[in-house]
């Protein structure tokens, strides 16, 4: 049945959720998330211009020895083995940290919504993040080899609008930030409400009270810094 939904959560979230509500796995669209996660990861390591990532991949005001000694450790195949780790264990830990915030947001509003549920939740509110892979396949396809991963992601912020260079304070945040995040943020609002029962605004202000706290002390730190 969660097949329908991988569907129907973009042109019908309200019915999608309901339908999700008795039995909210995660496993597709974990599944689906992982393999597209990890497949545009592995075509860019494989395709990139190693030794023009190796002379921008970093700070310029780092010195030659200090490049050629990171230089030997960073080889295709270990970049490649930890960019993959990372998307392994990093998307577990980013969803279980939303799921245990939804469960506890779910106590201090008197909702009825278990770790699991806050986790599947997470889980399915993220599925407009695959619109951007095709993008990033086509950046990767016609970039030649020269393009930063960053870059590739024609749906961030840095990419659309800041224009942030490598290195810069801003262009962290900037890649970070999305221009999916909003559907995002509509969909966790709306699984929310189907889930709860809860008023549009209670929904929408703990939607969107991670995404203040992240960013907002990312900033703040960015600032503090520089």
């Amino acid at each position: 049945m969660a097949f329908a939904q991988l569907t129907q959560v973009f042109y019908e979230p309200s019915a999608a959720f309901a339908a999700l509500k008795e039995r909210p796995r995660a496993w597709l669209p974990l599944l689906l998330l992982y393999v597209c996660s990890i497949s545009i990861l592995v075509w860019y390591f494989q395709t990139v211009d190693w030794d023009w990532m190796m002379s921008n991949a970093f700070p310029p005001d780092m010195s030659a020895d200090q490049r050629a000694a990171a230089g030997k450790s960073m080889t295709r195949g270990v970049m490649m083995g930890m960019g993959v780790a990372g998307v392994v264990a990093g998307t577990l830990v980013i969803y279980s940290l939303m799921g245990f915030y939804f469960w506890l947001a779910g106590k201090l509003a008197s909702m009825e919504l278990s770790f699991k549920s806050g986790f599947s939740l997470a889980v399915w509110a993220s599925l407009p993040g695959l619109i951007g892979v095709p993008l990033m396949a086509l950046q990767i396809a016609t970039g030649k080899g020269q393009l930063a991963f960053e870059q590739a992601d024609m749906l961030s912020l840095n990419f659309l609008l800041v224009h942030a260079a490598p290195h810069t304070p801003w262009v962290g945040i900037a890649s970070a930030l999305k221009l999916t995040d909003i559907w995002v943020f509509v969909l966790t609002m709306t699984g929310l409400r189907a889930w709860t029962g809860k008023s549009g605004v209670t929904c929408a202000v703990i939607a969107a009270l991670p995404y203040v706290l992240i960013y907002g002390c990312w900033s703040a730190w960015i600032l503090f810094k520089n």
